[in-house]
């Protein structure tokens, strides 16, 4: 397939390729598949992604107050809706079997990486154009279904918790919503001038390298240096 032929999303994807394959091998999401992620990590990752979700819906809330049509308004809302509910319900389930309430998780202070992306996301939200906004947001949602439908393919794990976040995020429900999102993206972009979609790929790129620095914080449980 020519660069001519392929829909604008899948450009997006190609172009950050390295970046999309460093982000599935990295330990903390092979660790999940294979099922043996030490449990520390597993909760610190937890606890941040869940201080992000919280900015996360505030991010899909300005989206959605600055839509230009009613459709584009109602699917952020059901998207703000998914993130509110199903993730974030997720989160709080799996937490209260390791003893964490649902107090102690918005109590949680984000560590300098989850603050970084969630900034950036925002700033986004506030300042960039329809098309900015949604190639800000697809590589969290596209990578996790795509990560997690390629760990299920090489097999679910015994660990419940692990099974449990691999089983959501490769549901259909999930996957349904991003190729919704990138249908939007792909017509946007049909209108686009070529600086917006160079401005388009430069935020793609780099959500997608601060997922890498999420999991990476996960990993080594970065904190605040002082």
């Amino acid at each position: 397939m020519t660069a001519s032929q392929m829909e604008f999303t899948e450009m997006l994807r190609r172009d950050a390729g390295p970046i999309w394959e460093a982000n599935f091998n990295h330990p903390f999401v092979q660790g999940i598949g294979k099922g043996n992620l030490p449990k520390d990590k597993f909760i610190f990752y937890l606890k941040q992604d869940y201080v992000y979700l919280i900015d996360f819906s505030r991010y899909f809330a300005l989206i959605a107050a600055r839509a230009a049509s009613i459709s584009l308004m109602t699917g952020f809302a059901e998207l703000l809706y998914t993130t509110l509910k199903v993730e974030m319900d997720l989160h709080r389930g799996i937490c209260a079997d390791f003893g964490i309430t649902p107090d102690e998780l918005e109590r949680t202070e984000p560590m300098p990486d989850t603050l970084n992306y969630t900034s950036f996301l925002i700033k986004s939200a506030f300042l960039g154009t329809t098309g900015e906004t949604l190639a800000g947001f697809l590589p969290c949602a596209w990578g996790y279904v795509e990560i997690a439908q390629r760990l299920k393919k090489q097999g679910l794990p015994d660990e419940k918790h692990y099974r449990q976040w691999i089983e959501t995020y490769a549901s259909d429900e999930f996957d349904g919503l991003v190729l919704y999102y990138r249908s939007l993206l792909d017509e946007y972009a049909r209108t686009a001038p070529e600086d917006e979609k160079k401005r388009m790929q430069y935020i793609f790129d780099t959500s997608t390298r601060l997922e890498y620095m999420f999991w990476e914080m996960a990993w080594n449980q970065r904190q605040w240096p002082i």
